[in-house]
């Protein structure tokens, strides 16, 4: 009789297979979940924002209607600040500089709840998933999905889902040393029902504001910028390509999106004007890096909520294709 190959072990390695591809299907729905709530579902209240240190408090009211998110964000603590979502402008309030500036609308995202991407095939390919212990956030049972980077070049997530919405309620942003970098915590939150017309219009005295504007970015193909990134971090691709007049400098500026399907790097090129610095090297502001370098007379800013290896990296492949 023969002998069977099936040993213990062999089980073993099995269960232990199909209980990780049974874990990664339940992210993905979840993750799945998030991303149609974030999109579909109004809601209203309080989160803050915690980073180096220091704690932002945030009044927020969000309402999808025909397919268009429009929103108010208004600041509690600190110098005011308020940012309205209309249906194809942003418009950002900044009362003690005494300035308004509005820009078009490219996507209809915030920084939170954060809209994940649809594409989670390509998501895991940069990431993998662990199911965390779930918990209760502003009150609400929530379901917690951890997102592992599989390399230095990205952040891990840890976030915490409404467990009857999906809303996403919190979510921390981890290094490789497992540090929380940045969070962002819903303290007391309303989900669906109406939000009116009048929870999304500014409060800011706009009487004695400078207006600052911008006109209609140009969405120009992905391939049809005379500038090349002639290395790249596994997983990243050029998503968008756009040239727009700044707001408050003249000049057009050239804006390059990268994305592995949730981190995102934007390269930044505007011609350098007789006068105007030409400071190179890397710089940080919580969460976010940036590397500067001059090129052809031209600044190059590569900036994301990335770690400090993946803009450098990216800055320094920057090249003129003419």
């Amino acid at each position: 009789m023969a002998t069977s190959s099936i040993t213990p072990r062999l089980i073993t390695f099995l269960l232990i297979a199909l209980l990780s591809e049974n874990v990664a299907a339940d992210a993905t729905d979840w993750l799945m979940k998030i991303n149609s709530a974030a999109a579909e579902v109004n809601f209203a209240g309080t989160f803050v924002y915690i980073h180096d240190g220091e704690i932002e408090a945030m009044e927020v009211a969000r309402r999808v209607k025909d397919g268009m998110m429009q929103e108010r964000l208004y600041s509690l603590n600190g110098a005011p600040r308020e940012v309205i979502r209309g249906m194809d402008k942003v418009w950002c309030y900044i009362p003690d500089q005494n300035v308004v500036v509005y820009d078009y609308r490219q996507i209809s995202q915030s920084g939170f709840p954060k809209i994940l991407p649809g594409d989670f095939e390509q998501l895991k390919r940069n990431y993998h998933f662990v199911e965390g212990s779930g918990g209760r956030i502003a009150d609400r049972p929530a379901h917690q999905i951890n997102v592992i980077p599989n390399d230095a070049y990205r952040y891990g997530y840890s976030l915490w889902a409404d467990k009857a919405t999906g809303l996403l309620l919190r979510s921390d942003l981890i290094n490789q040393q497992d540090e929380i970098l940045e969070q962002y915590l819903f303290i007391d939150v309303e989900i669906g029902g109406d939000i009116t017309d009048e929870q999304l219009v500014a409060v800011s005295d706009q009487d004695e504001l400078q207006l600052f504007g911008n006109n209609t970015p140009i969405t120009a193909s992905v391939d049809s910028s005379d500038w090349l990134l002639t290395q790249m971090p596994d997983g990243y691709t050029l998503s968008k390509h756009i040239r727009r007049m700044s707001p408050m400098n003249a000049g057009e500026v050239e804006h390059l999106v990268y994305t592995d399907g949730l981190s995102s790097v934007s390269v930044f090129i505007k011609e350098i004007r007789e006068g105007q610095s030409k400071m190179s090297g890397l710089s940080r502001m919580g969460a976010v890096h940036a590397y500067r370098k001059t090129l052809n007379n031209h600044r190059i800013t590569v900036m994301g909520e990335v770690p400090a290896e993946t803009v450098e990296y990216l800055a320094l492949g920057v090249e003129y294709s003419n």
